[in-house]
């Protein structure tokens, strides 16, 4: 009778944060530095494209204007990933001498500069350079610190949950930031995108420095990653980085798929803030039984149907389409991605953290890196463009299924 007495209510998961100061501050770290992306980035790979157009980046070598965009987007993060590998050992042993305040702190002054970069590269070209060198180091940096510290400091019986109620606040910002990035564009321009970004990072530059941790010890060198590199479980761990890796830059480069179809930024934001309204209950209900449910067949099942939606986004032609396929794509990525992060987190845990993660950023730079190079072959030589882009996302996501909690402390 008591069951029965209490049936008609829903139970709705309580949304808390792990009480300790360092973990509040790392939300609010993480979740404005979301809201500086979406805000003044998630139209970057149009942005990149028109400029290449506009600029006719390298038409004396015989490029159409649609070959230009493709060229300038592709060799921006190309160049941008190469700087992550080559600094992200340099990286973390600034992170271990200097701490996670400062390089927090240096991280969001980069990311202030690549900002100011991509505003100055409207009225001249070769500022993008700067964004370039700038966007890799502060990547490094921000990553390398902020997943170090978060895996450290949250508890392991918590992590679904605290990566789930992140995950939450960020579909909210992407609920809301890519329709006002649209509209902002489509009236004012990218200047002033680019501005409102920096107030963001400006903020996030006050916020590091309240974080607090020890003194790091923890030694990252090239050599040990070789060692690492060369053992079973962590090919495999590897293989899955760069799985997602994959998929996520194909996520990224999806608005100007959207984009070349609708026409104009407005209807694309408005379009993405739509797609991601359900995914944000849905993620908090989700977090709350993550960390009780150990199962790998939803895994398995979320990670295909994933693939089946990319192989569909090639045969999507009108808004209500790309909405369906988006939303879709988003309510079965909550369980896949969060069921993910939890493991990669996880095996972060112990004394090698940092160099766990910054192994982790070298491995997404390779990944980016060829990333981008298929991206220009398939639209430069092989005559497959958005159905190959699509397939390789699909590979990408098959990947991540190696991921596993065996040997959690790598």
């Amino acid at each position: 009778m008591q069951n029965l007495r209490y049936s008609h209510q829903v139970l709705f998961p309580r949304i808390t944060v792990d009480n300790s100061r360092n973990m509040k501050v790392l939300f609010s770290i993480r979740v404005l530095r979301e809201l500086a992306n979406k805000l003044a980035l998630f139209f970057l790979p149009v942005f990149l494209f028109q400029l290449g157009i506009s600029t006719r980046f390298l038409a004396a070598w015989g490029l159409t204007s649609f070959q230009s965009g493709v060229v300038l987007l592709a060799l921006y993060f190309a160049v941008a990933k190469l700087m992550v590998v080559l600094l992200a050992i340099p990286a973390g042993d600034f992170i271990r001498r200097y701490g996670f305040a400062a390089s927090l702190m240096l991280s969001h002054l980069l990311y202030a500069v690549t900002l100011i970069g991509f505003r100055l590269a409207l009225e001249n070209l070769n500022w993008l350079w700067l964004a370039i060198a700038t966007d890799g180091v502060n990547s490094t940096l921000m990553w390398g610190s902020f997943n170090t510290l978060f895996s450290k400091d949250a508890r392991k019986a918590r992590m679904g949950r605290e990566l789930g109620l992140i995950q939450a606040l960020l579909n909210v910002i992407w609920m809301i930031a890519p329709a006002v990035s649209g509209i902002v564009i489509f009236m004012f321009g990218y200047e002033s995108l680019f501005s409102a970004g920096l107030v963001i990072v400006g903020i996030n530059i006050l916020l590091a420095a309240f974080v607090t941790a020890a003194r790091e010890r923890d030694d990252v060198s090239l050599k040990e990653f070789s060692w690492w590199i060369r053992e079973r479980r962590f090919v495999k761990l590897s293989a899955s980085i760069g799985g997602k890796t994959i998929h996520d830059l194909a996520i990224f480069v999806w608005p100007l798929y959207v984009f070349l179809l609708l026409g104009n930024t407005e209807r694309v934001g408005i379009l993405y803030s739509l797609s991601f309204l359900l995914s944000v209950i849905i993620e908090l209900f989700l977090s709350e039984r993550i960390d009780h449910h150990h199962r790998r067949r939803p895994f398995y099942i979320s990670g295909g149907m994933l693939s089946v939606l990319w192989a569909l986004r090639s045969q999507v032609f009108t808004p209500w389409a790309i909405a369906l396929v988006d939303t879709f794509d988003k309510l079965t990525g909550n369980y896949h991605w969060l069921f993910f992060d939890r493991l990669l987190f996880n095996r972060g845990k112990g004394r090698a953290a940092l160099s766990y993660f910054i192994y982790r950023e070298f491995i997404v730079g390779v990944s980016a890196m060829g990333f981008w190079l298929l991206f220009a072959l398939i639209f430069l030589i092989w005559p497959l463009e958005w159905r190959g882009l699509f397939a390789l996302a699909a590979v990408g996501v098959l990947l991540t299924l190696l991921v596993n909690k065996k040997h959690e402390t790598v």
